[in-house]
């Protein structure tokens, strides 16, 4: 005789669905709906606070990435002051570039992957990321360039898909209202790294007698966020987990678990178009050729503005050293607070969800941009005014430019279209780095480089111009408040709800929808 089971009384989230045939004469156990858990448990699936929890672990997965990136500032003059192991101002640029060369293009492959496998392919890039970091570390400890340079180009590999997995892991989980929110939760803990590196790296070098012990701390931070990544993983898969269950077997939620049952309940929806319409070919937006021309004008946006200050930031420890003779520590410090403001990006990005006036936020910040540039170069006020002008514009633009990405292509795409911004930005970053360094060992100072960064800050403002004419060919899609559709395909939840979309879609590329069939039938 087959063993009796629990009573429904007794179910759990790892309790089965239906049970075997032969068991208890074939007979379903029916399950109670899924019960909140207390909002202190914000750990458990179930608890009205995890998904907050969630997007904050989400966000800290390429933590170790940005940090082991924006450490190499605060390192510069220690490098290039070696007496064992000198560097110029070019080598230097090249480490910085070789991280760079990877995401020219693994990127992409890496998004296509998170849109294929999703969780299994993050994992992977952030054992990745660990074995780069500490081969160059190694390479350094024994003087050999060659093996460091190698490590880089290493880490590079990995890097840029970890940041792509993150952005959509986020996208995907946090869509339409609250998505400039999470975004701006992303790009505050980018900067909390950030800001971490430039300021405890130096001083750790200094503690240590050396800065390849600094290069050591960074492989810990990368396997820390390797842990994360791989506790992201567990609970998106318990999620889908949960709901799948849920979904195919038509069961309730707790009402109070909103998050959670809007999620099922979309899903809900798609499950029963896909079972009645089983024989219709699902269309997607997968191909390149097929995005709008507002998505490259996002990208090419982004692309400059990133690097407008990612390229000052990279030296700017040096350069304040060398412009203002602060010291190593004081330099490293002071340039830290251009990530100071980012923090408040989350709230910022509430504050735009609610009321919009996203590309007007963007003027703004191209023309403080400017005026930053303009106060460094040519004026003797504190250079701190110019960081906290760089940390406000860092707090909301990239923010901005990150969620209006899922804005402009199909949910299906949203790997490739991050890979694609992040191959756009390793390519200004890799000649950007390349550049810097030549000029600094042509000329033997930043006069040069800081007119380049000027210019690129120049060609933002007209770059934020010409968006302001596309936003408005797409009815202001990026300017209004979120809430409104953006760019839909069948693969997507929101066309399952809107006929007159998904007929016209079909329209477009030649196709009968379902739709129209049956109106024929009819």
């Amino acid at each position: 005789m087959a063993p009796k089971h629990k009573g429904s009384t007794d179910a759990s989230e790892r309790t089965p669905l239906v049970y075997d045939a032969g068991d208890d004469d074939g007979l379903v156990q029916p399950r109670a709906p899924l019960q909140r858990a207390p909002g202190w448990q914000f750990w458990r699936t179930t608890s009205p606070p995890h998904r907050f929890y969630l997007l904050l672990l989400m966000s800290c997965i390429p933590f170790g990435g940005h940090f082991v990136k924006n450490g190499m500032s605060s390192l510069e003059q220690l490098m290039l002051d070696d007496p064992d192991f000198p560097i110029t101002n070019t080598m230097y640029g090249a480490l910085l570039s070789a991280v760079s060369v990877p995401n020219m293009f693994l990127p992409l492959l890496g998004g296509r992957l998170m849109d294929k496998s999703g969780h299994r392919s993050i994992r992977f890039f952030l054992a990745w990321i660990c074995v780069g970091q500490a081969i160059f570390a190694i390479g350094m400890e024994f003087k050999m360039y060659w093996l460091a340079l190698f490590g880089r180009v290493f880490f590079g590999v990995g890097e840029g898909s970890v940041v792509v997995g993150a952005r959509v892991f986020i996208a995907s989980w946090f869509r339409n209202k609250e998505l400039t929110f999470a975004m701006g939760v992303s790009v505050a803990v980018t900067n909390v790294s950030k800001m971490l590196a430039k300021a405890t790296v130096a001083p750790i070098a200094l503690y240590f007698g050396g800065y390849v012990q600094a290069l050591w701390y960074g492989v810990a931070v990368c396997v820390a966020s390797a842990l994360i990544g791989v506790l992201v993983c567990h609970y998106t898969l318990n999620l889908k987990r949960i709901v799948k269950s849920r979904v195919i077997s038509e069961e309730a939620l707790d009402p109070s678990l909103h998050w959670l049952k809007d999620y099922a309940d979309k899903k809900r929806r798609k499950h029963r178009w896909r079972k009645a319409n089983s024989h219709v070919k699902q269309m997607s937006c997968e191909s390149v050729q097929n995005f709008s021309r507002m998505f490259w004008v996002i990208a090419l946006l982004h692309v400059n503005f990133i690097n407008v200050f990612h390229l000052f930031q990279n030296v700017s420890a040096s350069y304040l050293f060398q412009r203002y003779d602060y010291s190593i520590v004081k330099a490293g410090v002071v340039s830290s607070m251009s990530h100071l403001f980012v923090v408040f990006a989350p709230f910022i990005g509430l504050a735009i969800d609610q009321f919009g006036g996203r590309v007007l936020l963007i003027i703004i910040s191209a023309i403080m941009s400017v005026t930053a540039y303009v106060f460094m170069i040519f004026t003797e006020i504190d250079p701190l005014v110019s960081m906290l002008l760089i940390s406000i514009c860092l707090s909301f633009t990239p923010t901005i430019l990150m969620a209006a990405i899922p804005n402009s292509v199909s949910r299906k795409s949203f790997g490739t279209a991050f890979g694609i911004v992040e191959i756009t930005d390793a390519i200004g970053a890799t000649f950007g780095n390349l550049m810097v360094g030549f000029l600094r060992d042509e000329t033997g100072s930043y006069d040069d480089v800081m007119m380049m960064l000027l210019g690129m800050a120049v060609l933002v403002l007209f770059l934020a111009l010409f968006l302001i004419y596309e936003d408005s060919r797409h009815n202001w899609v990026i300017s209004a408040p979120s809430g409104r559709s953006r760019a839909l395909s069948i693969d997507d939840d929101d066309p399952v709800n809107d006929p007159a979309v998904l007929e016209a879609q079909y329209s477009a590329n030649g196709e009968t929808s379902p739709i129209a069939e049956r109106r024929a039938a009819a």
